[in-house]
Formats: structure tokens, C-alpha cells, sequence
């Protein structure tokens, strides 16, 4: 729930916001996704490499591949289905089929692009066999109802039988760069997925401590700063030797901070640098920096790939794979994911499921240990965060 107080702090923000935007020409604002960075070469991590990195090799030889989990993907940009295959065929994955959904008014899907390839080639990576949706809403400004596009796509997910979602996107505009525009809407989408049990992942953003690129001041992005999400950092990995996990860093661009526009939910507890009034950002973390990528292919060529938009996706498909083992034991949904990852981050097993990132920063943030605002309580263990998520 939204605070009553922090409702009264968006009709002043809105008051100001209107004013500043009664003196622009209100003309499209690109609205960009968190900003993905792509060079061209094949020296990405590969999925066998991400995987047993993070540990989710044990879980797929165990029979642990999503089944009966559907990940929807809210995106503003396209899919080329023959980049999709041929990555499939060069990683020994089974064929992916998603279900395209067109922006509302429209019958032609949007142009392809690396963000949405990304987030499919990598969520089918590390979850097989889980169902694949992808909700395509046009690039717009704040002005244009941006935001309220977004959030008919949650619902039309919400509808359609998403288990959890992905959003590797900013959902504010590039001129105010405010949470207003897009939480009046999306924040109530947002709690009809935590009523559901569905659990929405979101690039915490790659302008390290700031909410957009366009803006200087200290901030956080939305919907990452939305307390019904859960927010995804980003880290340098490194690889052992023998391949496996070496140790990861805090990635410079990782967003991070906290959002005045929300007060700190109950759940956001434990060891670390929580502000006291706010709701803390990131959650949790993911391998994103440049030259640490993953592989993707795009537009009929190999490239690396970072960003905290991979940590999105991948975290969404580490989640289906938690519910398909929480299901089978337990014969119940798993429910929403953030009440669990800060319970286990109090219990005893938090250095089990978690790597705990303690050294980096964004230029302002530093990691340390327990929970931090640039990684939160860390990257994953899959197989050891699964397996604690079976017993609950």
C-alpha cells in the first residue's frame, strides 16, 4: 500500500510537474529502457557459463526446467524469430515458441531490437521449458500515456496466466523524469500481481545513482523503486579457473539507492544500509557489466551484451524454476517473491543463497556486506535458493 502521506507528496510533485510541462511543446518523449550496452563479438558469457556460475546446472539435471511456468516480458521493442532459433540451435536449447502481443491499435509487432532478444534468448536459457509471453507497447512519452500502456500490459499478463514478469524498461519519461506519471498507473498493476502471488522483476537502472540519463540529482528508477517489485542490480562476474563462480564486484552503472516517493516496506529488514523512511533499491543482483556480458544474438550477428537488463530476465527465469520445485513438493504456488528473499536473507541460509557482493560502488554508493544499494543481497545460488524456497 502507498502511504497516505506519500500520496500527498505526489499532488505537490504533480503540481510542480504540470507547471514545468505547461512550458514545454508536448511532443513524443523517448522513453528509453534501462540503457543496454551491446558491442559486437562472441566473447559473451554462454549459457553453460552463466549457469554453472550461478549455480543452476544441479537444477536442470534434476529435472528443474520451468515447466508449467509462463514468464511474461513487457517490452518496447521486437523480436526476429530466426535470431531466436538460431541461438536455440547453437546452444543445444529446445526450439522457443512465445505468444506475441502487439501494442493495442496496432496488428504488426515492433521492429526487433537487443533488448527484448536478450531478455527471450536468456530467460528460455536458463528456463527451457517454461511458456514465454511477450507484450509489446509502443515508445511514447509521459504525455502519451506511456505509462498507462505499460500498465494494461501487466494486466493483460496478469489475465493470460504469467506465473511472473520481466520489465528490463524505465517507465518515466526523459524531461521530468518522475515516478508520478507512471506509478498513478502502474503501482496499482503492480499490487494486483502481489494480490496474485506474481512477482514482477525490473532492471534497477544503468545510471548507477541517478533515476535517468538525462538527470543529475540522486534518485532511483521506476518501477525497480516500486515496493511491489523486485528490484534487480548489477555486478561484475568473474569465472574460476575451471569455469564456475570466481566472484562478481559491484558493476559502476548499477542503479541503486532509494525512493522518497515510497515509504520502506515491512519486508525490507536485516543487516545493511536500508534507509530508515524509504524504500531501499536494489533487491537483489545479476552479472551486468560490459565486459563481463552474456551472448546474444542479434540481427543475424553475435553480440555481448550488459546492463542490468540482463538481470531482469534471468532472474524472472530463476523464479519460474523456484516454482516449479515449490509446486511439486508442495503441491501450492510459491506466491510473491520479495516477503522470501528477504526471509532467507534473516535466516541462517543467507550465505548459502546468496554471493554476497562487498566491494564496488556507482561514484556514490558503496557495496558492503549484507544488504547495499547497488547490489542488494546479492546474485544468486539457484540450486541452493531453490532448493530453501522448496521448504517454505
Amino acid at each position: 500500500m502507498v502511504a497516505a502521506s506519500t500520496v500527498r507528496q505526489w499532488c505537490v510533485r504533480y503540481w510542480h510537474a504540470f507547471l514545468v510541462a505547461a512550458l514545454m511543446v508536448l511532443v513524443a518523449i523517448p522513453v528509453a529502457r534501462t540503457a543496454t550496452p551491446v558491442h559486437a563479438g562472441t566473447s559473451g558469457y554462454t549459457p553453460a557459463q552463466i549457469a554453472q556460475a550461478y549455480d543452476v546446472t544441479p537444477l536442470a539435471q534434476r529435472g528443474v526446467r520451468g515447466q508449467r511456468q509462463t514468464i511474461a516480458f513487457i517490452e518496447v521493442d521486437g523480436i526476429d524469430l530466426n535470431d531466436l532459433a538460431y541461438f536455440d540451435r547453437a546452444f543445444g536449447l529446445p526450439s522457443a515458441r512465445p505468444d506475441i502481443y502487439v501494442p493495442r491499435g496496432t496488428t504488426q509487432a515492433l521492429p526487433p531490437g537487443p533488448e527484448t532478444t536478450l531478455d527471450i534468448e536468456w530467460a528460455h536459457a536458463l528456463a527451457p521449458a517454461a511458456g514465454l509471453q511477450i507484450y509489446e507497447v509502443t515508445q511514447v512519452g509521459d504525455f502519451q500515456n506511456y505509462s498507462g500502456q505499460l500498465a494494461a500490459m501487466v494486466e493483460a499478463a496478469l489475465g493470460n496466466g504469467a506465473t511472473d514478469i520481466s520489465m528490463s524498461l524505465r517507465g518515466t519519461g526523459s524531461i521530468l523524469c518522475s515516478t508520478l506519471f507512471a506509478a498513478v498507473h502502474l503501482h496499482g498493476a503492480f499490487q494486483d500481481a502481489v494480490a496474485k502471488g506474481v512477482t514482477v522483476f525490473a532492471a534497477s537502472g544503468d545510471y548507477a545513482y541517478h533515476p535517468c540519463q538525462s538527470s543529475r540529482r540522486i534518485g532511483t528508477v521506476y518501477p525497480a523503486s516500486d515496493p511491489d517489485v523486485t528490484a534487480v542490480g548489477g555486478t561484475a562476474l568473474s569465472l574460476a579457473r575451471g569455469g564456475g563462480y570466481g566472484g562478481e564486484t559491484t558493476w559502476s552503472g548499477s542503479g541503486g539507492g532509494y525512493s522518497i516517493d515510497f515509504r520502506r516496506p515491512s519486508y525490507q529488514r536485516g543487516p545493511g544500509a536500508f534507509d530508515a523512511r524509504y524504500r531501499s533499491v536494489p533487491d537483489v543482483a545479476f552479472d551486468a557489466a560490459e565486459t563481463t556480458g552474456v551472448a546474444v544474438r542479434f540481427n543475424g550477428q553475435w553480440v555481448t551484451v550488459g546492463g542490468t537488463s540482463v538481470g531482469a530476465p534471468c532472474w524472472a527465469a530463476l523464479w519460474a524454476l523456484a516454482e516449479q520445485y515449490h509446486e511439486a513438493r508442495t503441491g501450492k504456488p510459491l506466491g510473491w517473491a520479495n516477503p522470501l528473499l528477504y526471509g532467507l536473507a534473516n535466516s541462517p541460509q543467507r550465505n548459502r543463497v546468496y554471493h554476497d557482493i562487498t566491494t564496488g560502488n556507482d561514484g556514490h554508493w558503496q557495496a558492503g556486506p549484507g544488504w547495499d544499494r547497488v547490489t542488494g543481497w546479492g546474485s544468486p545460488d539457484a540450486a541452493a535458493l531453490v532448493t530453501a524456497l522448496g521448504a517454505r
